[in-house]
């Protein structure tokens, strides 16, 4: 333990060296943001331009393992590589942070926000992913400690992973119509007939822009491919207009999805679907080897109540349980550690209109979000423990369901506009 708070310390006085000059309150006039998180989220962004040495062969090979690792199983945790781009924009519950690559002065490294505090700057390779697992507190406390998996948990593990992969049940029309629409899953969300935008066109665009008029684009974006029944058939992100990394769905004749293949030209990562009467997993695979399992538990309404996932090596990722009242919304999502509560506005609406999320042991307030509904228009209001705005955004929905999103931050300056439109 002692070897632990060391290496801890040394690492936490590597990144104060860099946070005067790195990490900024403000953008620096004249330059475009890569990439603008409008909301306090986990992340990590590689930055880093190809001089064909030994060292950046090795950043990116360390940032691919760390693609890898997570795959689909951390869904909320997304990662970026902005490449030679020089800003990233944080909206982080403590404030606002602005990376400038310039002054890093390294020619590679990983930006790692938890979604609160100041960014860090690791520019290790060698040590991106174990800073991941120990700065935002994924998985044992053994990742503390520099050491090889354990044998017999990865073997275990890889019995589990085949044993779910030999399930044979068969799923009907009945099964598939009921899981889509109850499971309230992050692969088959609940979609409500008074709430979220409803976009039919088959083809759409992302595009992101750092002012109102919309004359400065971000070099991030997607496209998203849809079939006749509203239903993702894949999505492309793209950098500079080109594309960067890709997901295709694979579905049956119901609508359950049976793959997902996701990667980019250096890799092709899957994940496998496999259903049972009262839960369906996803086991991952890098190449042909499986990494990851993941296990959604359903109720009698096929309500997903449970959302545990698990690596290689038998480590937790997550771990959360789902309650919902007898009209079947979803009022509370707990982990060991925190909950968030949901609210209602009256006893009818079946969409919440706010959240509060609490730390526990002891419960502490630390985050309360409020959405607000009127025509056209949603307004989500993301304000911290005491009540003081972090930040806020306003979506206004045109007839055929696209979107533009106006992002602004804990002193209503805006800081992003998202749009997403038929093309």
């Amino acid at each position: 333990m002692r070897r632990v708070i060391l290496v801890f310390f040394c690492a936490t006085l590597s990144i104060a060296s860099y946070s005067q000059s790195v990490f900024l309150r403000a953008k620096p006039s004249g330059e475009k943001s890569a990439v603008s998180f409008t909301e306090p989220s986990p992340s990590a962004v590689f930055f880093g331009a190809d001089d064909d040495s030994q060292s950046f062969k090795n950043h990116k090979q360390k940032s691919k393992d760390v693609n890898a690792y997570f795959g689909s199983v951390y869904t909320s945790f997304p990662i970026f590589n902005i490449g030679k781009e020089n800003v990233v924009e944080y909206t982080n519950s403590y404030g606002k942070f602005v990376f400038y690559r310039p002054n890093a002065k390294k020619a590679f490294g990983m930006i790692l926000s938890n979604g609160k505090d100041q960014p860090i700057l690791v520019t290790n390779p060698d040590q991106y992913l174990k800073t991941i697992k120990t700065y935002l507190n994924i998985g044992n406390a053994d990742y503390l400690v520099p050491k090889t998996l354990d044998e017999r948990d990865e073997r275990n593990a890889q019995l589990d992973m085949q044993a779910v992969l030999k399930i044979k049940f068969t799923t009907d029309e009945s099964y598939a119509k009921k899981l889509i629409k109850n499971a309230n899953s992050v692969h088959y969300s609940k979609v409500y007939n008074d709430g979220s935008p409803k976009m039919t066109c088959t083809k759409r665009v992302f595009e992101m822009f750092s002012d109102s008029l919309m004359t400065t684009k971000s070099p991030y974006g997607g496209y998203y491919l849809y079939n006749e029944k509203n239903e993702m058939v894949s999505l492309d992100n793209t950098l500079n207009g080109k594309t960067n990394g890709y997901s295709k769905y694979v579905r049956d004749d119901n609508g359950l999805i049976r793959k997902i293949i996701s990667g980019d030209d250096n890799s092709t990562d899957s994940t496998v679907f496999i259903y049972e009467k009262d839960k369906y997993h996803t086991v991952s695979f890098s190449g042909s080897r499986p990494y990851s399992l993941e296990t959604f538990f359903l109720n009698d309404q096929m309500q997903c109540v449970r959302r545990l996932s698990k690596r290689a090596d038998q480590s937790i990722v997550t771990d959360i349980t789902y309650v919902y009242d007898k009209m079947g919304r979803i009022i509370r999502e707990g982990q060991l550690d925190s909950e968030m509560i949901y609210s209602y506005k009256t006893d009818s609406d079946l969409i919440f209109s706010g959240f509060k999320s609490y730390k526990l042991n002891p419960r502490k307030l630390e985050l309360q979000n409020e959405i607000i509904r009127e025509n056209n228009k949603q307004t989500y209001i993301g304000k911290n423990g005491t009540g003081a705005q972090n930040f806020k955004s306003v979506t206004y929905v045109e007839k055929d369901g696209s979107t533009k999103t106006y992002s602004y931050d804990k002193t209503n300056k805006l800081t992003s506009v998202a749009v997403m439109r038929c093309l």
